[in-house]
């Protein structure tokens, strides 16, 4: 196994670790976990000077802190702007892939002005065709594809 991957393995192990051994907020009505991301597509054009737009394709785990709770496998895409300032936003939708089969959708944003990222269940299939709610994330880059943080989630 070269460096990179080992590091990587590493830091997932970590993640995983850390959100099995942390402390759930269940009896509040939120759900806390890790959330890891990779991305599978980033497709980056420079439209202006100092304007860059992307189209976004990846994958993210939720693993709550409660282990009662299932690991969730989540698909996005999304359109991120970076703007000369150094300012920048992305928004975008989302599906999550239980193992019952059933799904639930959302939409998300994030931007430099937000201290933690947004996102809203717009409904979904099965038990999840009239999801409500949402939550809030935050999230770093451990390599150029992988990113790892939080979530708080307030799904109905």
């Amino acid at each position: 196994m070269n460096s990179v991957l080992m590091k990587l393995s590493f830091v997932l192990s970590s993640v995983l670790i850390s959100a099995l051994a942390s402390p759930t907020t269940a009896a509040t009505g939120q759900e806390t976990g890790v959330i890891v991301c990779m991305t599978d597509k980033w497709d980056e054009k420079e439209v202006a000077k100092g304007h860059k737009i992307a189209d976004y394709t990846g994958r993210c785990i939720t693993v709550p802190h409660d282990t009662a709770r299932e690991t969730i496998v989540s698909d996005c895409i999304g359109k991120y702007e970076y703007m000369p300032d150094g300012t920048w936003k992305g928004v975008g939708t989302g599906t999550d892939h239980f193992k019952s089969g059933d799904t639930r959708t959302f939409t998300w944003d994030e931007g430099s002005d937000l201290k933690e990222y947004r996102y809203t269940n717009t409904g979904g299939t099965g038990k999840f065709q009239n999801a409500k709610g949402g939550g809030t994330y935050f999230y770093v880059p451990i390599t150029e594809t992988v990113f790892s943080g939080t979530y708080k989630d307030k799904s109905e």
